[in-house]
């Protein structure tokens, strides 16, 4: 039987919806997801560069999120996922600008 795990994910209200800050950066910097990520991004870009949306964050990194918060988190479905996908998109794909 899998344990479940007992952290608790930081969940803030925007607009009547659940966003989780810093949960994009965490994935990120996870030794397992983090590469995960990257080698999604590198096919990407190889494959679909030149369709490559930002409308279709959740589908390139939906399965990802949801997999690390099950695993993490013991969440099955997170509500509103789309909104790390979308940071995890912005991270990976536009330009810094510091």
């Amino acid at each position: 039987m899998s344990k479940i795990p007992t952290q608790e994910l930081n969940t803030v209200m925007v607009n009547n919806k659940p966003t989780y800050p810093g949960l994009a950066n965490q994935i990120m910097q996870d030794s397992i997801y983090g590469p995960r990520i990257e080698r999604r991004i590198k096919r990407l870009l190889a494959e679909r560069s030149d369709v490559l949306a930002k409308q279709g964050h959740h589908w390139y990194f939906g399965y990802l999120v949801c997999a690390y918060t099950q695993t993490h988190y013991g969440i099955k479905t997170l509500l509103n996922y789309s909104s790390v996908t979308e940071e995890i998109f912005d991270a990976c794909l536009l330009p810094d600008v510091s």
